[in-house]
């Protein structure tokens, strides 16, 4: 019998490039997963994210994807060895496409754009999703019918890694944290002014005195998170550049709350389930918003759109004019018992 998607036993999974791209993918990842607990799963995705992968429980093995041309042909000679019936390519790019069949896997499944059509043998459209949100394409490229509600996008921490991240961190134990993430790798279009982060954690101390704050980036957001955090002043600690990935899903973990921009950053916390608080501009909640325990903060009368550039003065202003007790007030919300 010629292999299907629907047979392969085993699976080359194409990962999605963004941290919050993987994030919402997963409650199609693992409802998949559970319906089919004995398929064999490799996961092939970028340095940037591959280390999430390893917190995802039911995948066999992660090969990363260099950059360059040199590091594609090493990936190619691995995937080639591994043998795969099927690859479902989660990324609308050519270059995943040309993987796929350059590695002979017989089954490709994915959108035909971008130049692609020759390469994918498995179409799958996905218009009629434009306006839902992103999480539900994951499930139609998995062939899957979304459980009603789907499930929260879940990771699974080593169980050393939260007193790690703790000790590192130098957490006090008889202290609550809220970790404050300023940053966006997308841009000012996504990033809620530092000073209003400062403003209302200021704010929600006044309320809870025991309170602490975590301010986390990449070292890119290390100017802003410093300015945060010298701004909050004694209570707040500046750990931008210090946490790698699985340490700050690890840090994230053991915080009573985030309050953060959005980014792979608010994706991340809600799949380690840590109660959001989200500032959106003008980017859709509804097609990208938390899946988890989270509110979304966004200003009223303003027309949201997936397509806002990394510096739109629109978008910014939008952002600005977000008060910083809106969030306060939310966050003492999420923090009350």
């Amino acid at each position: 019998m010629a292999p299907s998607f629907s047979t392969a036993q085993h699976l080359l999974l194409f990962s999605p490039n963004w941290l919050g791209d993987v994030v919402m993918a997963l409650p199609a990842f693992q409802q998949w997963r559970a319906a089919h607990p004995g398929r064999r799963v490799t996961v092939l995705a970028k340095p940037g994210v591959a280390a999430l992968w390893d917190l995802v429980d039911g995948v066999e093995r992660i090969v990363v994807l260099p950059p360059g041309r040199a590091g594609q042909h090493e990936a190619l000679r691995t995937l080639r060895a591994l043998d795969c019936e099927a690859a479902l390519l989660m990324p609308h790019s050519f270059r995943a496409g040309w993987i796929a069949w350059r590695a002979g896997v017989p089954v490709r499944r994915g959108t035909t754009g971008q130049f692609r059509r020759w390469l994918i043998n498995d179409p799958v459209s996905l218009v009629a999703f434009e306006n839902r949100h992103q999480q539900y394409e994951g499930f139609h490229l998995f062939g899957l019918v979304p459980e009603t509600p789907p499930r929260a996008p879940r990771l699974t921490l080593p169980p050393e890694a939260a007193r790690t991240a703790a000790a590192q961190a130098r957490l006090d134990p008889a202290c609550r944290y809220v970790a404050l993430l300023p940053g966006a790798a997308r841009g000012d279009s996504k990033r809620w002014p530092g000073e209003s982060f400062a403003a209302a954690a200021q704010q929600v101390a006044g309320h809870l005195p025991a309170l602490r704050f975590l301010v986390c980036g990449t070292p890119a957001e290390a100017e802003v998170c410093a300015a945060v955090a010298a701004a909050i002043g004694a209570e707040a600690a500046n750990l931008a550049g210090q946490t790698r990935l699985p340490a700050l899903a690890a840090l994230l973990s053991q915080c009573a709350a985030v309050c953060c921009n959005d980014s792979g950053g608010m994706h991340l916390a809600t799949a380690v389930d840590v109660p959001v608080v989200a500032v959106f501009g003008l980017t859709d909640p509804a097609r990208t918003g938390p899946l988890g325990r989270a509110r979304v903060i966004a200003p009223p009368g303003v027309r949201v759109s997936r397509a806002i550039a990394r510096h739109s003065l629109e978008a910014a202003r939008a952002l600005a004019s977000i008060a910083p007790e809106r969030v306060a007030e939310a966050l003492i919300e999420v923090l009350t018992p």
